[in-house]
C-alpha cells in the first residue's frame, strides 16, 4: 500500500489478497482517512498468468479504470523529503511509486555533495533527483522505458533542476553498461536497482546470473573511494544469496569493496515471521577500495 496526498493505494498481489479487500480498505479508511482509495487487482489475474485491472474503492460497485483517468487521478503529486514527485496510481510499478526505497534516497543525498551519479534502471529518476538535491555535479538516468524517462524529466523540472537530453539514456541496460565498461568510464556513485529478478523459486538460478552480471558491470564503473548501491527487490533470493552473488561479481571484477550499510524496505514494511519472503528488498552500499 501507498499513500500518496490524500489518495492510499491498496495493490492486491494475491486471489487470498482479494478476498480482503473490502476488510483491507475499511482499515485504510479509519488510519490514514484518505479521501480516495485506489485499488489495484492483480492477484486473481496475475495467478492465471494474465494482468489485472486497477479500480478505485468507495464502497459501491468500481468504476472502470479509464473514469480515473477522466478524473485526474492516474498521477497524483506528493512530496518525500522536501522534493516534489508524482505517482502513477494506476499504471505505475508498485503503487505507483518505490516508497521503500526513501531510505536509499536519502544516503545517496547525504554522501553526493560534488559526485557524479549513475542512476540504472532508474524509472522515473528519483534517486537523481535525491543526488541533485544533496549536491551531485552530474546525474544520468538509463532505463528501457521512454515513458519512466519523461517522468524523471518533468521530476528535474518541477524541483528545479536542469534537464539535459545527454543525462537521459534510453537503453537495455546490460548493453548500456557494456558500452560504458568498454569505454572505461567512471563515476562517484553507481546506483543500480534492477527489476525483480526472480518472481517464482524456479526464477533463482537464473536471477542469480542476472544480478553477477549487472553487478560486476556496474562495479567495473565505480571508480576507487567511490560507492555502489546494488538492490535485489526478489523475495526468493534471500539476504545472505544475494550477498554471495555480489561477493563473486566483484572478484571477476577484479575489485575490492567494502559493505558499508545494508538497507531494506524501511520501518513501514514489517516482516511476518510466518513470511520471510516479505524482506524482499536488500540494498548493499559498497565502498570500492581499489
Amino acid at each position: 500500500m501507498g499513500v500518496y496526498g490524500d489518495v492510499a493505494v491498496l495493490e492486491l498481489l494475491t486471489e487470498g489478497a482479494e478476498q480482503w479487500e473490502v476488510d483491507v480498505a475499511a482499515a485504510i479508511r479509519a488510519v490514514f482517512s484518505p479521501e480516495k482509495i485506489v485499488v489495484r487487482r492483480t492477484g486473481s489475474e496475475r495467478d492465471r498468468g494474465g494482468r489485472g485491472a486497477n479500480r478505485p474503492h468507495s464502497g459501491r460497485p468500481a468504476a472502470p479504470a479509464g473514469a480515473l483517468r477522466e478524473d485526474g487521478l492516474s498521477r497524483v503529486a506528493f512530496v518525500e523529503n522536501g522534493l516534489r514527485f508524482f505517482a502513477d496510481v494506476l499504471a505505475g510499478q508498485k503503487s505507483g511509486f518505490f516508497l521503500d526505497q526513501r531510505d536509499n534516497r536519502g544516503r545517496l543525498r547525504a554522501i553526493a555533495s560534488g559526485r557524479s551519479v549513475l542512476n540504472l534502471f532508474s524509472y522515473s529518476g528519483a534517486f537523481s533527483i535525491a543526488a541533485l538535491a544533496g549536491g551531485a555535479s552530474r546525474a544520468v538516468d538509463v532505463d528501457s522505458s521512454e515513458a519512466a524517462l519523461e517522468g524523471a524529466r518533468e521530476h528535474r523540472r518541477v524541483n528545479g533542476f536542469p534537464v539535459l537530453e545527454e543525462d537521459f539514456v534510453r537503453a537495455d541496460v546490460f548493453d548500456d553498461l557494456r558500452r560504458r565498461a568498454d569505454a572505461r568510464e567512471r563515476w562517484d556513485v553507481v546506483v543500480c536497482d534492477p527489476p525483480a529478478f526472480a518472481r517464482r523459486r524456479g526464477d533463482v538460478a537464473g536471477a542469480a546470473r542476472g544480478y553477477k552480471d549487472v553487478s560486476r558491470l556496474a562495479m567495473e564503473l565505480v571508480r576507487p573511494g567511490g560507492w555502489l548501491l546494488t538492490c535485489s527487490c526478489s523475495g526468493h533470493v534471500g539476504a545472505d544469496l544475494f550477498q554471495k552473488i555480489v561477493f563473486s561479481a566483484s572478484l571477476d571484477a577484479g575489485a575490492s569493496f567494502s559493505i558499508t550499510s545494508r538497507q531494506g524496505a524501511g520501518a513501514d514494511h514489517p516482516v511476518s515471521l510466518e513470511c520471510p519472503e516479505g524482506e524482499y528488498l536488500k540494498g548493499l552500499w559498497l565502498s570500492r577500495e581499489s
